[in-house]
């Protein structure tokens, strides 16, 4: 969870370290639990408007620092891109894949996608999963309204297809329901009270209907 409190693209240095510290925490617990990979925000969520000219500078530099601490703990470093009306920068897999290149350590080179962005980014979503390729090692799932799969627009049968043209059923793979409803954010979400038969339904909505369409389109 990267904010504006630790925020690896920030002018405040001090919140720049917050997020070298943030992230040997959480590689420690990553480690601990037998975690293949994080999921790292090149810019804060909740702040779409830039600082200066010089964030992706920033950020590649304050996340190199950390490189060797992803290797050593052999855990994946995975860049998320988000949209542009809730973050600075990176905001499609091009832009993703652009930071890992100018970061440039072998410690960070995977993606963790997420289609509710990449509806708003994306000129095409399975193409975008395809030149991803190799690099995805998580995909965040949730229809077009950002609710459970199948209760929406989203084209989940061209995701699929995708996935299976880049042979994404390997280890170290995932794809993670993550249905937030109608304008979610998980930030503010982190200190609320939850109602887990919600949660549940709409995870056991998605993980069926994702199954559904994947045995109807190998059965085709």
């Amino acid at each position: 969870m990267f904010s504006p409190e630790n925020d690896l693209s920030s002018n405040s240095g001090i919140q720049r370290q917050n997020a070298i510290d943030y992230i040997k925490r959480e590689l420690d617990f990553a480690s601990a639990v037998g975690a293949s990979y994080m999921l790292v925000v090149p810019g804060a969520v909740g702040r779409p408007g830039s600082y200066d000219d010089s964030e992706f500078e920033r950020s590649t530099a304050t996340l190199r620092i950390v490189g060797d601490l992803f290797a050593q703990h052999k855990v994946k470093a995975a860049i998320e891109p988000i949209r542009s009306a809730e973050v600075s920068l990176t905001h499609t897999i091009a832009d993703a894949i652009r930071y890992i290149d100018a970061v440039n350590h072998p410690g960070v080179q995977h993606i963790n996608g997420d289609v509710y962005h990449m509806q708003s980014e994306e000129s095409h979503i399975g193409e975008a999963l395809l030149e991803a390729g190799e690099r995805l090692t998580n995909l965040h799932m949730a229809d077009s309204n950002r609710c459970a799969l199948g209760d929406g627009a989203m084209d989940i049968d061209a995701i699929i297809m995708a996935l299976y043209v880049l042979g994404y059923n390997r280890p170290g793979c995932y794809c993670t329901p993550e249905p937030l409803g109608p304008g979610g954010d998980p930030y503010p979400a982190m200190h609320g009270k939850t109602d887990p038969k919600l949660l549940d339904a709409l995870v056991n909505t998605s993980a069926a209907y994702f199954k559904q369409r994947e045995i109807a389109l190998i059965e085709a």
